[in-house]
């Protein structure tokens, strides 16, 4: 065959799978190569069906069937498959909305680290205590 006849067999054998599927809601490939065989002229099956594999595989890119497992069995359906799941994004809570930030108290490393806060110190020439919460 020249290239001519096979791109009308394919564009036959496209219209036949779609309108296949129009009419029935889902097929098998082994349901559309038997459609094939009796329908289309010149059509011969092929024991790996890869020129139906061929053909269908074109037809999903272009969104015009996608595959399907009806009870374990893998199927075509005419139409775009559907869209994969989106996934959510986590969710973000601003922290300084929710409370007012207090920083922690810190302990004393070692005895007599806070022995400064007992001597008053002199602040413009006058004597002040420590005002600090580490007392």
């Amino acid at each position: 065959m020249n290239t001519t006849s096979d791109s009308q067999l394919a564009g036959q054998v496209q219209r036949a799978v779609a309108t296949h599927l129009e009419a029935h809601e889902a097929a098998s490939a082994k349901e559309l190569e038997g459609m094939l065989a009796a329908c289309v002229d010149g059509y011969q099956p092929e024991a790996g069906r890869a020129a139906l594999r061929q053909q269908l595989a074109k037809l999903a890119d272009c969104g015009h069937v996608h595959r399907v497992t009806v009870g374990g069995q893998p199927r075509w359906k005419q139409g775009p498959g559907p869209l994969p799941a989106r996934i959510a994004a986590a969710r973000q809570v601003l922290r300084l909305d929710t409370s007012v930030y207090t920083p922690e108290t810190t302990t004393v490393v070692r005895p007599g680290a806070m022995d400064f806060a007992r001597i008053p110190s002199l602040l413009l020439g006058h004597r002040s205590g420590y005002w600090g919460t580490s007392r």
